[in-house]
C-alpha cells in the first residue's frame, strides 16, 4: 500500500471520529485502606493515605479528556480526599455528577448506557470506552471474567481480593454486546490485576476492542511510570487504541503481560503467554505467585512439559532473530534467553524438590463411588450411589477415622431403610479415603510437610521482583517486535477504528 493511500485511510478514519460522538464510562479506585484519625502521624503513619495507587492514571486521563471531545461519567473511590479532589479538577464536565465506586452506582451506570444505546443516544459508528482503574482478584470457577474492587473495604488478599466489596465484571457482558451487535465502536480496557481474564469478552462481543494491564494469572501494577498511567497519557488526538495501547506496552517495565484483543496478539498469546509465565512470577511477602505456582506444578507429567515449552520459546525467539536478519532493532534475543536460563535453574532446584516431596500431586483427584442399597423406599427415583470427589490435598487434611465415627451415629439414630442404605454407603466410602491416605503417606512419606517445605525454599530466593521485572523488559521487546512482523493493515479491527 502506498503512503498516499494510506494517508487517505488515516484521515477517514480521524474524520468518522471527529463526526462521531464519544462515550466514556470510567471506574476504580476501590480496594485502598482507609485514611482513618492519626493516620498521618505517629509509629503506623501513612502520610499518602489521603491518595490512591490508582490516581495517577486517572489525571493523565483527565488531562486529555480536558482537550477531546469526550461525554463521560465517573466512578471514583470513595473515602481518600486527594483522590476525590482529582475528580472535580481534572473531571469537571461530567454527563452525570461524580461520585464514589460503589457496587450500586456501577449498575446503574451499565444501566444507564444500555439504556442510551437502546433509546438511540449511543449510535452505530460513535464511541463507547469503559476504563477500569481498580484492584482486581484472580478468576473464580463461576465467573466468565474477574471480580474487582470498589468502595467499600481495603483489599487484603492480592489474589483472592479478601477485604475489599467486589463486583463481578461480568456485569458488563451484556452492554458490550449490545455495542458490538449495534456497531458502536466499543472498547474495554482493564487496567486490574489478574484482567487477561476480561478478554473473554472478546467471545461474546467480536466487534468490541479489549485492553488488559495484564495475563489473567499476573498482578498488574499502578502508579506514575506503569503500563496504565502510560496508556491513559497515550489517549491523545490522532491516537488508536492499539497505537496507544502499544506504545505504553513497549516501556512497560514491571513482570506483567497487557494484552489487547487483536488477532496479532492472540496470535503471540497462543505461541508465547504460557511458555513464558511462570518466569514473570516472584517472590513477595506480600504478593507472592511463585510459592503457589511451585507447589502446584512439581508433578511428573507438567516438567516433561515446562521443559517441552522451554524449548519452543527459544525457537520461537531464534526464529526471530533470523527474521531481523542483522536488522537494528530494540530486541536482544540473547539476552532474553540467558535471562530465563539463569532463572529457569533457579525455579528448577525447588521444583525437582517438590517433585521428590510429592507436593504436586496435592491437586490431583479420587473419586469414590459405592452403590446405595438394597433398600426399601417409597421415595420416587432416589439417588443409586453415593460419590465424593476429593483432591489429594483434602484427603490428607482429612480425619477419616472422626467422620466415619459421626457418620456411625447417624446410622443408629435413622429407622428410615433408605437413609441407613445411604449411611452405610457413605461410611464404606470414607473407609477408602483411609486406606487411600494411608497409601500416599506410605508411598510419598514425606507429603504432609510438603507445601511448608517448598514454602520455605521459595522463601530463601528472598524477594526477587527485580528477576522477573529483568525478563518483563526483554520480553516486551520480544513481543514488540513479534507484533510488527505480524501486523496487518486490517482498518477494520475494533482496536484500529477506536481513534482519540
Amino acid at each position: 500500500m502506498n503512503i498516499k493511500a494510506l494517508t487517505l485511510i488515516i484521515f477517514s478514519l480521524t474524520s468518522t471520529n471527529i463526526l462521531a460522538a464519544n462515550h466514556m464510562m470510567i471506574i476504580g479506585g476501590g480496594g485502598e485502606p482507609a485514611c482513618v484519625e492519626g493516620a498521618t502521624s505517629g509509629k503506623n503513619a501513612r502520610p499518602n493515605c489521603e491518595k490512591t495507587i490508582f490516581d495517577a492514571p486517572m489525571q493523565n486521563l483527565g488531562a486529555n479528556l480536558k482537550n477531546g471531545n469526550w461525554n463521560y461519567q465517573v466512578a471514583y473511590n470513595g473515602g481518600h480526599a486527594q483522590s476525590e479532589q482529582i475528580l472535580r479538577t481534572d473531571f469537571p464536565n461530567p454527563t452525570k455528577t461524580n461520585s464514589a465506586f460503589t457496587p450500586d452506582r456501577y449498575n446503574q451506570m451499565i444501566a444507564d448506557y444500555t439504556a442510551k444505546i437502546l433509546a438511540g443516544e449511543i449510535k452505530s459508528g460513535d464511541h463507547l470506552v469503559i476504563i477500569i482503574n481498580t484492584h482486581g482478584a484472580e478468576e473464580t470457577p463461576d465467573s466468565k471474567t474477574h471480580l474487582i474492587a470498589a468502595s467499600g473495604g481495603a483489599m487484603t488478599n492480592f489474589n483472592t481480593g479478601k477485604g475489599s466489596t467486589l463486583v463481578n465484571l461480568d456485569a458488563l457482558a451484556g452492554l458490550t454486546k449490545l455495542a458490538s451487535d449495534m456497531g458502536i465502536n466499543m472498547g474495554v480496557v482493564d487496567l486490574s490485576c489478574h484482567s487477561g481474564k476480561t478478554m473473554s469478552l472478546k467471545k461474546l462481543a467480536p466487534n468490541a476492542c479489549i485492553v488488559t494491564s495484564t495475563g489473567p494469572k499476573h498482578y498488574g501494577f499502578s502508579g506514575p511510570s506503569t503500563f496504565g498511567a502510560s496508556l491513559l497519557k497515550n489517549f491523545k488526538a490522532g491516537e488508536t487504541l492499539e497505537s496507544a495501547f502499544l506504545k505504553a506496552r513497549i516501556n512497560d517495565r514491571d513482570p506483567a503481560y497487557p494484552m489487547i484483543s487483536t488477532d496479532e496478539n492472540e496470535q503471540i498469546v497462543a505461541e508465547i503467554y504460557s511458555k513464558i509465565t511462570p518466569y514473570l512470577y516472584y517472590y513477595d511477602p506480600e504478593a507472592d505467585k511463585l510459592t503457589k505456582f511451585m507447589n502446584e506444578n512439581s508433578s511428573d507429567m507438567i516438567m516433561c512439559k515446562r521443559e517441552h515449552d522451554f524449548k519452543k520459546l527459544f525457537s520461537s525467539i531464534n526464529q526471530l532473530q533470523a527474521a531481523a536478519n542483522g536488522k537494528k532493532t530494540g530486541f536482544n534475543g540473547e539476552e532474553l534467553k540467558r535471562l530465563l536460563t539463569s532463572y529457569k535453574a533457579t525455579q528448577d532446584q525447588i521444583l525437582q524438590e517438590a517433585n521428590r516431596l510429592g507436593a504436586g500431586l496435592t491437586t490431583k483427584k479420587e473419586i469414590i463411588v459405592k452403590k446405595i442399597g438394597p433398600y426399601k423406599t417409597n421415595v420416587k427415583n432416589p439417588p443409586t450411589e453415593f460419590k465424593l470427589e476429593l483432591s489429594w490435598e483434602t484427603i490428607l487434611s482429612s480425619k477419616p477415622d472422626e467422620i466415619i465415627a459421626n457418620i456411625s451415629k447417624m446410622l443408629n439414630q435413622t429407622k428410615d431403610p433408605y437413609e441407613k442404605a445411604s449411611t452405610l454407603a457413605a461410611i464404606e466410602a470414607w473407609k477408602e479415603v483411609k486406606i487411600k491416605k494411608q497409601q500416599m503417606v506410605s508411598t510419598y512419606p514425606e507429603i504432609l510437610t510438603a507445601k511448608a517445605t517448598i514454602e520455605s525454599m521459595t522463601k530463601q530466593i528472598g524477594n526477587n521482583f527485580d528477576t522477573a521485572a529483568k525478563i518483563a523488559i526483554q520480553e516486551k521487546k520480544f513481543y514488540d517486535e513479534l507484533y510488527k512482523e505480524k501486523q496487518s493493515l486490517n482498518f477494520n479491527d475494533p482496536c484500529r477504528k477506536i481513534t482519540f
